[in-house]
């Protein structure tokens, strides 16, 4: 998602890490806009030389990750941790997902996304 794909106003927006599970960690976009939270991810770390290198960085950070729902669809937010780091947002949904983003400062999240819901 970018700001000309969607009409709503874009509220918060921050570089973060995507916790897909204990192992795997994805670099991404968290965005907060009046009536949804998003989160655009996609794998990285392919890397190498020449036209091979190009085509296959390519196919392998094509495919995304995330989630797009209305904060309507949100059971509970809190503060979680992975080893040392505090500043973990997680985000359960009324279908009982559970996602989890390292985020700058869990605070300052926290508290747009109680304001908006």
């Amino acid at each position: 998602m970018n700001e000309t794909q969607t009409k709503e106003e874009i509220l918060k927006k921050e570089k973060v890490d995507y916790l897909k599970s204990k192992f795997n960690l994805l670099k991404g976009t968290l965005y907060i806009t009046s009536n949804r939270i998003i989160l655009n991810t996609h794998k990285t770390g392919v890397s190498g030389f020449g036209i091979l290198g190009v085509f296959l960085k390519r196919q392998v950070e094509k495919k995304n990750f995330g989630f797009n729902f209305e904060f309507q669809d949100i059971e509970n937010i809190s503060q979680g941790k992975h080893g040392a780091q505090k500043n973990v947002l997680e985000i359960i949904t009324k279908q009982n997902e559970t996602f989890r983003i390292i985020v700058k400062n869990y605070k300052e999240w926290k508290r747009v996304l109680e304001k908006e819901r």
